[in-house]
């Protein structure tokens, strides 16, 4: 079967070019985070990958570069994920405008291997983003794209948010709930409710509702399951592979609309299946004291309508900084 070539060198004959064109057309280059929310301090893993979509193999060269005969195991060498000359084709920016498109420590080879790439396959390597752009080891949100191979196969962008991440305190009087987030599966609802903790909004509401051995249900500034949050903003349904079961916590809806998910929030009391799919399922109870604390919570006596025989205040609610993540170890 034939096999085609992709930047072969920086002078082209017509067909060649035309040639390029088309093989350009079937390799794509793909953006892979390991995490879209990264703590400080952390790697900030990509992954780097070139698919060929057609049927027939491809030869692909980095462009202005002698080619090199390819080690038989080798990924995606480092010259073709910086294959776009000066600007090297990665580009990480901010909000603020902030931009750098050259990776340090790095100097483009003389010579590159060449890749060949078999019919509907994929090459690829991840690199920790920061040993390339020291920028991002501190906070901020980062705009990542890819032009490989002199901008002939633009990839997906992606944003990465480097932070320190939290967990969230419920003060109540029967005791404290304290809230793992999870930033990767709902990073929208998350960020709904790290802001509305840190701006004192859940500070003095209530769980309104109480459906007994089933969930327990808060966050509403009216106090009967009908208020939003006071600029009215909505997030939008985050579904995942999460499952409800005692202690998870997720986002509330008005009526049957995924989408209407605003200040709401409610905690399982036990598995419930038809839930899966249907609610953002967002954080969980971590700690043995707020297992207690849901038991006594849940406790409380209610009327018909499901509303507690006695108020129950979320006296604070607070962020706190999380435990850094586990390492894992090897033998």
């Amino acid at each position: 079967m034939p096999k085609r070539t992709i930047a072969i060198t920086s002078v082209l004959t017509v067909c060649c070019i035309a040639s390029t064109t088309r093989a350009a057309d079937e390799v794509r280059s793909h953006l892979q985070p390991l995490s879209y929310h990264v703590p400080v301090g952390q790697p900030v893993l990509v992954n780097f990958l070139i698919e060929n979509t057609s049927s027939e193999p491809v030869t692909l060269q980095v462009p202005n570069s002698e080619p090199a005969i390819p080690d038989p195991e080798i990924g995606l060498p480092l010259s073709h994920v910086f294959s776009s000359g000066d600007a090297s084709g990665l580009e990480v920016t901010t909000d603020s405008g902030r931009k750098w498109e050259k990776p340090v420590s790095y100097r483009a080879p003389h010579e590159a291997p060449i890749l060949l790439l078999a019919a509907h396959s994929t090459v690829g390597t991840t690199l920790d983003l920061r040993d390339y752009f020291p920028a991002m080891r501190t906070a901020g949100e980062y705009r990542i794209t890819w032009s490989p191979y002199d901008g002939r196969a633009v990839s997906n962008s992606v944003r990465i948010t480097v932070a320190p991440q939290k967990r969230v305190n419920l003060v109540t009087d029967d005791g404290t709930l304290t809230i793992e987030l999870y930033y990767d599966k709902a990073p929208k609802s998350v960020a709904n409710f790290v802001e509305l903790v840190d701006s004192g909004f859940y500070t003095g509401l209530t769980f309104h509702r109480i459906v007994p051995g089933y969930m327990i249900q808060g966050g509403c500034p009216r106090g009967d399951g009908t208020g939003v949050r006071p600029d009215g903003k909505h997030v939008p349904f985050e579904p995942n592979d999460l499952k409800h079961e005692k202690g998870t916590v997720s986002m509330a809806l008005l009526g049957d609309d995924p989408d209407s998910a605003s200040s709401q929030f409610f905690i399982a009391y036990s598995r419930q299946k038809s839930w899966d799919g249907r609610y953002t399922i967002f954080g969980k109870l971590v700690g043995d004291e707020s297992y207690e604390t849901l038991d006594r919570l849940m406790s409380v006596k209610v009327d018909d309508h499901g509303r507690p025989r006695r108020t129950l205040y979320i006296r604070s609610a607070r962020t706190i900084p999380a435990p850094p993540p586990k390492v894992a170890e090897f033998p």
